[in-house]
């Protein structure tokens, strides 16, 4: 059976980003980093096996990560310097 793969606008599609999301998150298969969504560079352009973009949602998913951002400390907004006078 063949390894069927994805194109960065079907997992841009998929997740709700914008294409440009998913071409920054990009990272080689065997990429440690587990907010990289595995992918092969196939000439100029990305392909993301399904099966590994599956598991890289499913981990993601369980951590609450889709983007790999880091929660932030103290909440959902961080506090900033305070207003303007």
């Amino acid at each position: 059976m063949e390894e069927e793969f994805l194109t960065t606008e079907e997992v841009a599609r998929r997740l709700r980003v914008h294409q440009t999301t998913i071409l920054r998150r990009l990272g080689a298969v065997d990429d440690p980093d587990p907010s990289r969504i595995p992918a092969v560079r196939v000439g100029r352009v990305w392909r993301i096996p399904r099966k590994e973009f599956e598991e890289w949602l499913a981990r993601s998913s369980q951590t609450g990560r889709l983007t790999g951002e880091a929660p932030r400390a103290g909440g959902a907004l961080a506090e900033g310097p305070g207003p303007l006078s």
